[in-house]
C-alpha cells in the first residue's frame, strides 16, 4: 500500500525531532520523489542520509514507513527530494479510521442553530448543545460542518446526514453532549475531515514536544 502521486504526507525528521508536510511527486521502481516541505523552515533539516518517517492516509487507515533521503534533485526546475522506496511489507498501518478521533472545536450548523464540535473523526462527531432540545438516540439529523482549508485557512462547508448514537446531559454546565455517526458524507468531504484530523494530530504532537523541552 503505497501513497499516491499528489497525496499529502507528513514527514517526521528523527534527528531534529520535528515534523512537516509535503506532497508525493513521483513513485518509481526504487525511489519516491517528494516536494519541498510546505514550511520551508525545515528544508535545512532534510539532508542526504537523513532518516525520516513518512505518514499518509489511505481509505480508512493511516500508514507509516521508514526511509532515507538519497538526494535533492530537480524535475523541470522544481526542487524535489529523492527517498528510498520501502518494500510493501515495511509499510505499517498505525491507526484505524474509526479510532482516529481528535479534539477540535469547529463551527457546526444543525437546524439553523449555530453549534460547536467537541471532537471529530471520519466516522462522526461529538458536539455540545443546550438542554432545550428534543433529540434522542436513533434520531436522524442533517447539518453543515465547516472544515478549515489547509492552504488558504478558509472554512469550507461540508453537508452531512447522521444518526444520534449518544445523548449525555452535563448538569453542572446545563449542556448536552450529542454523539453523531455519519450516515451520508461525500467521499471528497470525508477526505477533508480525515486530513483535518491528521493536521490536528500533528499540531498536538508539536505542542507535546514543546512541553518536554
Amino acid at each position: 500500500m503505497y501513497p499516491k502521486v499528489g497525496q499529502n504526507i507528513e514527514i517526521l525528521i528523527k534527528e531534529h525531532d520535528h515534523s512537516c508536510r509535503s506532497i508525493i511527486a513521483e513513485i518509481g521502481e526504487h525511489d519516491i520523489l517528494i516536494a519541498v516541505p510546505l514550511n520551508r523552515n525545515f528544508i535545512g533539516m532534510l539532508t542526504k542520509g537523513a532518516e525520516i518517517d513518512v505518514l499518509f492516509l489511505s481509505e480508512e487507515n493511516q500508514y507509516k514507513f521508514k526511509t532515507e533521503i538519497i538526494a535533492k534533485t530537480k524535475d523541470e526546475k522544481i526542487p524535489l527530494y529523492r527517498l528510498i522506496k520501502p518494500e510493501q511489507n515495511d509499510i505499517v498501518r498505525i491507526q484505524r479510521r474509526e479510532n482516529f478521533r481528535v479534539n477540535s472545536h469547529l463551527r457546526l450548523v444543525v437546524d439553523q442553530k449555530e453549534l460547536t464540535t467537541i471532537n471529530i473523526s471520519a466516522g462522526g462527531l461529538l458536539y455540545s448543545n443546550g438542554i432545550d432540545h428534543d433529540l434522542k438516540i436513533g434520531d436522524e439529523i442533517s447539518g453543515t460542518l465547516y472544515i478549515p482549508n489547509l492552504q488558504n485557512k478558509e472554512n469550507e462547508p461540508i453537508a452531512f446526514s447522521g444518526i444520534i448514537r449518544r445523548v449525555s446531559l452535563i448538569e453542572k454546565q446545563q449542556r448536552t453532549n450529542i454523539a453523531v455517526e455519519f450516515t451520508q458524507l461525500m467521499y471528497r468531504d470525508q477526505r477533508k475531515v480525515i486530513q483535518h484530523c491528521f493536521e490536528k494530530q500533528r499540531q498536538m504532537r508539536l505542542v507535546e514536544k514543546g512541553k518536554r523541552r
